[in-house]
């Protein structure tokens, strides 16, 4: 293997310190200390040479390893929540009610009608056919954000693969939950990215279709509907709305007018009655469970006193109460912090941006995709795959500038150690759940949300400085 000069200028250093102390710890141990850590650096310099690819060779066969792991999970077992899909497509397929003992209702009719054609095979086997899902829409979204990010934030190839590398490892808890799922929350998040990609290059018409497509499969990606609208884009607001409504709609194709409007009310009242729900403990299907994500039972963690009986409290003297809040108080408390930080964030995005090429685009997006997780009714782990294109996009600039500021590696440090060591895998189902209960992963999305607006920040100041009337010396 080839070595570049700097692997040459070290040994040639080593050579200086091994005639000088003799090669003998005993006789000069500072020397042999120096002599052994720049032995490590070269090494080190050595294997992250562009031309060394024994690195990139071992992270590869890892994700191959993850991937055929998650693929035999599943043809022994059913461990995500397919199954549930499944049988929602065989209901649309077989004619029979979507929601018959209330199955699957937080999901829109849609959702079943796209389904219904795996209903002709088993469970097993279309699990086992749609699996490929994750890894095409993982490519998809990389390549969207490649395309977005290349102008503001060049990088060498090799760069590129460490940068995506870093942010699938930081996304990593949540990528593989949702292997089990097929990746269809990943491939929510790339068909909204695709269409927000679309609207740069003014395809407005093709980029309505998938971001339409992915908000008449779950209502979530409407934040980005509403952040168009926000940008006076209106072209991109009204294809997208009639987009989703055709995609919304479509079910009537196989259910007939009479049966999807039953089907669509049932639907509509549940997610009306998990919206009215005065108990922010509670939501349409009943108790809050522990897994949910979302900021709502978040904040009323902290404001209010968990009953004995509820799922998501613990019988440990790990699990601490707070404050003990009365639900109504605690609901108005919650619906004006979150009403506060979504005014807050449309304040920041009111710009209108002549250039769709401007760099702030691509942070709100960001931001987008992580509000998306904390302002849904129920957030779970395989639906945090939404923070991913923010983890790109702030490794890839500060790699790109060489701007790896003090608060960004700390706040990696932590992310790493409360989010990926502090999970089920090393510390056990018990401490899991208690770090749990103290919902640390929402808070730490938010404070994803924070990095991205300092980056947003500070190219707004830098736009603002171009704009000043450069004052002529006297």
């Amino acid at each position: 293997m080839l070595r570049s000069c700097s692997v040459k200028q070290g040994l040639y250093f080593e050579g200086i310190l091994l005639q000088s102390a003799a090669w003998s710890p005993r006789k000069a141990p500072f020397t042999w200390i120096v002599l052994s850590l720049r032995k490590g650096v070269v090494v080190l310099k050595s294997l992250w040479a562009d031309k060394n690819r024994f690195w990139q060779s071992v992270v590869i066969t890892l994700g191959v390893v993850i991937a055929i792991i998650q693929f035999v999970q599943i043809a022994k077992k059913n461990p995500g929540d397919f199954h549930l899909h499944w049988r929602s497509g065989e209901l649309i397929a077989t004619g029979e009610f979507l929601y018959l003992n209330n199955h699957n209702y937080p999901y829109p009719p849609f959702w079943g009608f796209v389904h219904a054609p795996l209903a002709s095979f088993s469970m097993q086997t279309a699990y086992l056919l749609i699996y490929p899902i994750f890894f095409i829409a993982l490519f998809l979204l990389i390549w969207i954000l490649n395309r977005m990010s290349e102008s503001h934030f060049p990088l060498l190839r090799n760069q590129l693969f460490w940068v995506v590398t870093a942010a699938i490892f930081l996304s990593s808890r949540y990528l593989i939950r949702d292997m089990l799922e097929c990746g269809v929350n990943l491939a929510l998040v790339a068909f909204s990215w695709l269409g927000v990609y679309l609207w740069t290059r003014k395809k407005e018409l093709w980029g309505s279709i998938p971001l339409g497509f992915a908000m008449a499969l779950k209502c979530t990606p409407s934040l980005f509907w509403v952040y168009f609208i926000l940008k006076r884009e209106w072209k991109m607001a009204i294809y997208t709305f009639l987009a989703a409504a055709f995609f919304t709609l479509s079910p009537m194709f196989k259910l007939g007018y009479t049966e999807y409007r039953r089907t669509f009310e049932h639907w509509a009242k549940n997610v009306e009655k998990g919206m009215l729900e005065p108990n922010p403990i509670r939501w349409m299907g009943g108790e809050i469970p522990l897994a949910n994500m979302s900021f709502k039972p978040s904040q009323a963690r902290y404001l209010m006193h968990y009953p004995k009986e509820h799922e998501a409290r613990l019988d440990s003297p790990l699990y601490i109460d707070f404050l003990d809040l009365s639900p109504q108080t605690s609901l108005r408390i919650i619906k004006a912090v979150m009403l506060c930080f979504l005014v807050f964030i449309g304040w920041k995005f009111r710009r209108h941006y002549d250039d769709r090429n401007d760099e702030r685009i691509l942070w709100e997006c960001a931001i987008i995709s992580i509000m998306i997780l904390l302002y849904s009714p129920v957030t779970w782990g395989q639906h945090c795959v939404g923070i991913f294109p923010g983890m790109y996009l702030l490794l890839r600039c500060a790699t790109s500038r060489q701007n790896f500021t003090k608060p960004l590696k700390i706040g990696i440090g932590l992310f790493v150690f409360l989010i990926l060591i502090l999970n089920r895998t090393f510390i056990g189902k018990f401490y899991s759940e208690v770090m749990s209960t103290y919902h640390i992963a929402t808070y730490a999305f938010i404070g994803i949300i924070f990095f991205l607006l300092s980056r947003h920040q500070s190219v707004t100041r830098r736009e603002a400085e171009k704009e000043k009337p450069s004052t002529p010396e006297t």
